[in-house]
């Protein structure tokens, strides 16, 4: 059975993961991190060293600070390698995560979708250790932010032994639907990355650039917010007495807070793609050309 543990630590699964921490667990996350910080490094390398006027040095970027249009040794693999990692996270945890809700909706007759999940959690965990230590410390702070969020937020629910069964209030399967229900955002990522190639490859518009823009604008929304709320009203706050039972309600604060959150951000980052109308989100335009997104 579970380890006995001190009524703090078995309050707060967070302080029990740096107390109590799960070799086999960790080794997962390392191991998966260790993958991306290889396919980073890999597709940076190689889009770095392309040829000038090459497929490849479309989806590269400027180089410290060199302006477009500079000499090929200053162009930059960065922004495809994270774009690279975001589609195969964004895939595999899509993938899972709607397996996932699926077998916990149906019952989960095969008993499987904890450790599924749990096994998807590590390898989304190892991505944001990998895209944050290789991407964000030397581009985007925000996405520093984000990601040590994201695995604040869920490292507990794939540490089998405790942290799930303190994350649902006792029941893990209610921590591994709270997450996996989550992660459907994971969808819109797909075709978020799709469409940043299509913009760094595409000279002309293209009816699969309209697809795939029009898939991105119905998932995006569909479930980064609306989705989030249901997570809240439907799934969490109905079992907030059963937490404050068990002295956890600090969890339903911070799940709230995180959704809440997730969901500002998300609906601000779907205005600034219709923000200048449908026609300029759905029609490719040339860089360069009056309509130019």
């Amino acid at each position: 059975g579970p380890p006995s543990l001190p009524w703090w630590a078995m309050e707060n699964p967070f302080w029990l993961a740096l107390t109590a921490p799960q070799p086999a667990y960790l080794l997962r996350i390392g191991a998966f991190s260790a993958a991306f910080a290889g396919l980073f490094v890999a597709v940076d390398r190689l889009v770095s060293a392309a040829a000038s006027g090459s497929a490849l040095q479309a989806v590269s970027s400027p180089r410290g600070g060199a302006k477009d249009g500079a000499k090929t040794s200053a162009r930059s693999g960065l922004s495809a390698a994270t774009n690279v990692c975001s589609a195969v996270h964004a895939l595999v945890t899509a993938v899972g995560a709607v397996w996932t809700v699926w077998q916990l909706w149906i019952g989960d007759p095969s008993g499987l979708a904890p450790t599924v999940w749990q096994w998807v959690l590590a390898f989304s965990q190892g991505y944001f250790i990998a895209d944050a230590g290789l991407y964000g410390t030397r581009r985007e702070a925000w996405v520093l932010m984000h990601h040590s969020w994201m695995i604040v937020a869920h490292h507990p629910i794939g540490e089998p032994l405790v942290g799930c069964g303190l994350m649902g209030a006792g029941d893990c399967s209610l921590a591994i639907w709270l997450s996996a229900t989550g992660y459907w955002a994971e969808i819109s990522t797909i075709f978020l990355v799709i469409r940043w190639f299509q913009i760094r490859f595409l000279r002309k518009h293209s009816v699969w650039y309209t697809i795939n823009s029009a898939c991105l604008l119905v998932t995006y929304p569909l479930t980064r917010i609306p989705t989030a709320l249901a997570i809240l009203v439907f799934s969490l706050w109905p079992r907030s007495a059963e937490y404050e039972r068990q002295g956890l309600s600090s969890l339903v604060t911070f799940t709230t807070v995180t959704y809440i959150v997730m969901a500002l951000m998300s609906s601000f980052y779907f205005y600034t793609l219709v923000s200048r109308g449908l026609s300029r989100a759905l029609v490719f335009a040339p860089a360069g050309s009056s309509k130019e997104q």
